[in-house]
């Protein structure tokens, strides 16, 4: 009789759960679950964006013709140079302003709602400016210079003027959340530091850095993430050039199916994508947070 009494109420409970559980989890199929099996599904046919018949199983013939192409493994490694620029210099340069944001000076208040400009601007609006300061005749870059130089239009040149487009709309992610894990760190730990006459040097190797180790861990994450997928900043600056100098995965997975119509082999890039996504993801976690753990 006791063992009824203390499982109905659990019974209930986790049918209580479960019926809470249950919109979630029909919203996380319907956004993420049913678009990447109907991606896979796609990759496996040679379906052109429109047509009126129903598309042919192709197997795995996307696949191996992208792992055979040569274009494909350029364009990962672009990728990765790209999205690891970009999430280095985005976090060092949030870093430095985090630091400087958690001082107590006049006009902080200002500042921290400037340096959330380059987010809060729309992207098309922001990467138009970036190409009118960066143009090759009447870029105010250059004109400052003295010189001119293809920010957008030398191969040389394309990928770091993109990382640093993306890096300057990104930095301001890095920045707030970096200074919400300043502000949590115990001022008694610099307290205690100062106690012993640590240096600020020796109180951010051994007080601030630690400090922030559980928000480096989801911020780091993030950010490799955010920029990995992200297309529409060099679409919008190089379209992927010059000489495919900047064109990454997602702009070959969007040039396959807008531009060429191959809606198949576009999904299997995309799922290519996806798979070195995951990828990356696992081996962060059992690397970095297992030691943090």
């Amino acid at each position: 009789m006791s063992r009824m009494r203390t499982a109905l109420p659990n019974t209930a409970v986790n049918r209580v759960s479960a019926a809470l559980i249950l919109p979630a989890a029909i919203v996380m199929g319907a956004v993420v679950i049913y678009p990447i099996l109907t991606t896979i599904g796609l990759s496996l046919t040679d379906a052109p964006l429109i047509s009126l018949s129903p598309p042919s199983f192709a197997g795995l013939s996307n696949y191996a013709e992208w792992l055979s192409n040569p274009d494909f493994w350029r364009s990962l490694w672009i990728t990765l140079i790209y999205t690891f620029g970009v999430t280095i210099g985005s976090y060092a340069i949030g870093l430095f302003t985090a630091l400087l944001l958690n001082l107590d000076f006049p006009g902080r208040a200002i500042l921290r709602g400037l340096v959330l400009l380059p987010w809060a601007i729309p992207e098309v609006a922001a990467v138009m400016t970036w190409n009118w300061m960066l143009d090759y005749q009447f870029g105010i870059v250059n004109s400052l210079l003295g010189s001119q130089v293809g920010w957008v239009t030398d191969s040389a040149m394309a990928l770091w003027t993109v990382t640093i487009v993306t890096i300057w709309k990104q930095f301001p992610l890095a920045t707030v959340v970096l200074l919400a894990g300043l502000q949590a760190i115990p001022r008694e730990l610099y307290e205690a530091a100062n106690v012993d006459g640590a240096s600020r040097l020796q109180q951010f190797v051994h007080v601030t850095l630690p400090g922030l180790k559980p928000v480096n861990s989801v911020l780091v994450m993030m950010l490799i993430l955010y920029t990995f997928k992200r297309i529409s900043i060099i679409y919008l600056l190089t379209g992927g050039g010059p000489a495919k100098a900047t064109e990454i995965l997602p702009v070959i997975t969007y040039l396959e199916a807008f531009k060429y119509f191959r809606l198949g082999s576009a999904s299997a890039v995309g799922i290519l994508a996806l798979g070195f996504t995951l990828v990356i993801t696992l081996v962060y976690s059992r690397v970095f947070l297992r030691e943090e753990a």
